[in-house]
């Protein structure tokens, strides 16, 4: 008898079966994919803070070589004209390995003016340079390289701002801030009576003297004034030097890296506010759920007034004036809008004070 030999059969997978499997492949890339997202967004925080630290660790090298802090922009008054001679970034530039770029530029001559000779013929005024060490990766808009300038005259842009201290807060007050056509440190107006739109009672340190000013609480980081470390009297570890703000795209000058209204900040909010800023330029307004901001670029007052903004989930980045670095919640005590209750982020703004603070890592 002959043996007959026969095919082999293979069962194929079942309409139902290929569906069973799709589902449970979708959902493991569900719960896959934010624990990526939420990875990579640590990442980028990571490198964000590390770029605070290096960038706290530049300006107390300035300091010990200078023996005070930068000015937070430095002013100059041409006839009835108020020019820039550039901003604390522009002064610390040695210290953040731009020590070529820095050796271009003439410290007494308009900063705007000047041009760097790039080899070939090529010129390229020199804030428009994009400083890779100024971007924090978190940031939506991208690095500045690819957002590009705010414009041809305010230039390139970055993610931090140095602490000016706080201003009065809230409607009322939109106009009370850093004004930069006032070239006193004391931030008191042309004729030294002070900003008519704003409160009285900064205290006028070493002197506890009130004055009238667009500034309620000096930071460490003023107008044509360096800070002298022995001034903390608050305690480097209480003092915020640097938090962070977002680029937004179009003609909008926060972030603004030569230009003071664009480099420094205030804790006149809380940070991630959902009060608008105030600039110069807005390429969003007010209503923004992202950086709400107020456009004064009609009949300018030259007020500025930025809270502390950034892409990280609940919160920003700070670098306390010791160089250590701290994540500050969004839900931070803030000064309510129209009281005077000193609290704990306008506290921290402030390097001659007096209040106190716990810790910082309890924020």
């Amino acid at each position: 008898m002959r043996n007959i030999k026969t095919k082999p059969r293979f069962s194929a997978f079942t309409l139902v079966e290929l569906l069973v499997v799709i589902a449970i492949i979708g959902v493991l890339v569900a719960l896959l994919l934010p624990a990526i997202q939420a990875a990579r967004e640590a990442a980028r925080r990571a490198q964000c803070t590390n770029n605070l630290k290096q960038l706290g660790l530049s300006v107390l090298n300035y300091e010990s070589s200078r023996k005070e802090l930068p000015a937070g922009h430095r002013m100059t008054k041409i006839g009835n004209n108020i020019d820039s001679l550039g901003s604390w970034v522009t002064q610390v530039l040695p210290f953040l390995e731009e020590s070529a770029l820095f050796s271009r530029i003439d410290q007494d001559q308009l900063f705007f003016d000047q041009t760097i000779d790039l080899g070939k013929g090529e010129f390229e005024k020199t804030h428009h340079i994009f400083l890779p060490s100024m971007a924090c990766p978190s940031d939506p808009a991208g690095s500045g390289a690819t957002l590009g300038l705010v414009n041809d005259h305010y230039g390139a842009r970055g993610n931090y701002v140095a602490n000016a201290g706080w201003s009065d807060p809230g409607p009322g007050f939109e106009n009370c801030g850093i004004w930069m056509n006032d070239p006193n440190w004391e931030q008191t107006g042309p004729n030294g009576a002070g900003h008519p739109s704003c409160r009285n009672g900064v205290q006028y340190p070493g002197t506890g003297r009130p004055i009238k000013s667009a500034l309620a609480g000096y930071g460490p980081f003023r107008v044509n004034r360096g800070l002298d470390l022995k001034e903390v009297v608050d305690g480097t570890s209480n003092t915020v030097g640097f938090s962070e703000v977002l680029k937004i795209a179009g003609e909008d000058m926060r972030g603004c890296l030569h230009w003071g209204g664009g480099s420094m900040y205030q804790h006149s909010e809380a940070p991630n506010s959902s009060y608008q800023d105030l600039s110069r330029f807005c390429a969003v307004d007010a209503t923004d759920p992202f950086a709400p901001c107020d456009d004064s670029a009609e009949g300018w007052t030259g007020a500025h007034k930025l809270a502390a903004r950034s892409a990280h989930s609940g919160g920003v980045n700070v670098v306390m004036l010791d160089g250590s670095t701290h994540f500050v919640s969004d839900d931070v005590d803030s000064l309510a809008h129209g009281q005077d209750k000193p609290l704990v982020w306008q506290a921290l703004s402030t390097y001659s004070g007096g209040e106190l603070v716990s810790s910082v890592d309890a924020l």
